[in-house]
């Protein structure tokens, strides 16, 4: 398997435009140090940065996603060892660069699976007349809303106390109140719903304005539509896996981790260095 750290232009190039048509892209048996990882990924487009509690000190464009905690009994990464419901980076944002999620495992463990949910083709699928009433439609996005967990409600996570799950909240502020339910992809311009499980919370007509009133009947009729087996796809990480996810045509969820010390290397970019022609 040829090396992400060696590959040229157009290899990624190519990458970027299979990770868009498909949804995602895995590539295995890849070595590479926390540095090479996202420097590679900043050939591709602008990476995301940030000084959190489970940002590596080495190299702030990545995040770990593990179980761990360190002499203190603090965790060092996000999520621990939870089961995640689904979701996306970027959830309860309307506007955000980094389109693409990058996990790379370090330690694996083999019992937990990362199932990932194609909703560019669910839509693709729909009748005509089911896709153009969800084109006529926007949504609410609410990350304090019934829904907002990414965590199952009977869940005993308590994370990494104040600086968890709330991390960022300025970085991750939204400043609309809504969006289109169906959104074009700006690289290939194809449509995708953009079913946010844990933050959507109301629905309006377009036209007038106007919200749904039986929102819960709506809700379930979309996800009906939507959270199919046959838009899925179930990857269990092996260490040296890189596998590369778009935020906008799929959302992923994540079965609990029974080994604690599971440990990937998280990233989020953008396409913004890779022009699709």
């Amino acid at each position: 398997m040829k090396q992400i750290i060696n590959y040229t232009d157009q290899e990624l190039k190519d990458l970027v435009k299979k990770i868009v048509k498909d949804g995602q892209v895995v590539l295995y048996e890849q070595k590479m140090t926390m540095n090479q990882y996202a420097d590679v990924l900043t050939r591709i487009g602008e990476v995301e940065e940030l000084d959190y509690f489970m940002n590596p000190k080495e190299e702030k464009r990545l995040s770990y996603v593990s179980g761990q905690v360190d002499e203190k009994g603090t965790p060092i990464g996000m999520f621990r060892d939870q089961e995640l419901q689904w979701h996306a980076n970027g959830t309860g944002r309307y506007n955000f660069k980094e389109i693409c999620v990058g996990l790379y495992c370090v330690y694996e463990c083999v019992d937990t699976v990362l199932s990932i949910n194609n909703n560019c083709n669910a839509f693709a699928e729909l009748s005509e007349e089911k896709k153009n009433y969800y084109r006529s439609l926007d949504i609410g996005l609410n990350n304090e809303g019934p829904r907002a967990r990414l965590w199952p409600k009977d869940s005993d996570y308590k994370g990494a106390g104040e600086q968890d799950f709330k991390i960022g909240q300025e970085h991750y502020k939204e400043n609309v109140d809504r969006r289109p339910l169906v959104g074009i992809h700006p690289f290939d311009g194809r449509e995708y719903i953009y079913f946010m499980v844990p933050y959507i919370d109301k629905a309006y007509n377009k036209s007038d304005g106007k919200e749904i009133e039986d929102f819960e009947s709506f809700y379930k009729t979309l996800w009906d539509d939507v959270i199919k087996s046959k838009y899925q796809y179930h990857h269990v990480f092996k260490v040296g896996d890189l596998l590369l996810m778009d935020q906008l045509n799929t959302i992923h969820r994540r079965s609990p981790i029974k080994d604690k010390d599971r440990m990937l290397w998280r990233t989020a970019f953008s396409y913004s260095n890779i022009k699709n022609d």
